[in-house]
């Protein structure tokens, strides 16, 4: 079977070399609503009939997208023992659904079983369906390796923007930042505006603790 990584090698180099969109700012900061990307997530999928959480982990995203207003099925999987989910493992999953989630798993997979969860994961989105992913940015100047010893593998965004394109997937993609709270003071933001000059325009590094992506399924 061909390792997942080198499916559709090609295209992906030419798309990459040709048409990368820039990739806007989003921000996370924790709270019982939703931030500003959980909001981004929530406009996607709010009028969907369902949606499969993938490693739904604690279920505060179920909490948080029904608290909002999501009224329509919500199933879980996760293979954890701490909270009762729908499904245990993907291969009991039979349907397709109107929105999948799968935010911060495919960092703790290798890259060929991470890149083969995303396959299955877009095998799971019916036509005209959308994929929520999240995960650590492998370019930010904070090594997502170094504050999570399950993490594995770190994915930039071009390379999973391209590997959707590729499948056929419409795809809109966002750099995450992390801050403490919704408003910062003046002097925090005074000097996380420095520290994000450095880190971009001299070091050439990312400050975006995370990435997102938005995929849209053709109905073709």
């Amino acid at each position: 079977m061909e390792h997942p990584a080198y499916i559709n090698y090609w295209k992906r180099k030419k798309l990459l070399s040709t048409s990368v969109p820039a990739f806007p700012r989003r921000k996370w900061w924790p709270t019982d609503s939703l931030s500003d990307i959980e909001s981004e997530y929530f406009r996607t999928v709010k009028s969907a009939a369902n949606i499969l959480d993938v490693g739904a982990g604690d279920l505060r995203v179920m909490r948080k997208f029904q608290a909002a207003g999501f009224s329509g099925e919500y199933h879980t999987q996760d293979i954890g023992t701490e909270f009762e989910y729908t499904y245990k493992d993907l291969s009991e999953v039979t349907g397709v659904y109107e929105a999948v989630i799968c935010l911060d798993v495919i960092e703790h997979l290798y890259l060929e079983n991470g890149l083969g969860l995303l396959i299955r994961l877009t095998e799971l989105v019916r036509p005209g369906g959308v994929l929520l992913l999240q995960t650590p940015n492998g370019r930010c100047i904070r090594n997502p390796l170094g504050n999570d010893m399950t993490h594995l593998h770190l994915y930039n965004l071009p390379d999973l923007w391209a590997f959707l394109v590729a499948l056929g997937f419409e795809v809109e993609g966002f750099r995450v930042v992390f801050q403490a709270k919704e408003r910062l003071s003046l002097s925090s933001s005074l000097a996380s505006c420095v520290g994000r000059f450095v880190t971009a325009r001299l070091l050439g590094a990312d400050y975006a603790e995370n990435i997102a992506i938005l995929a849209k399924k053709s109905t073709l």
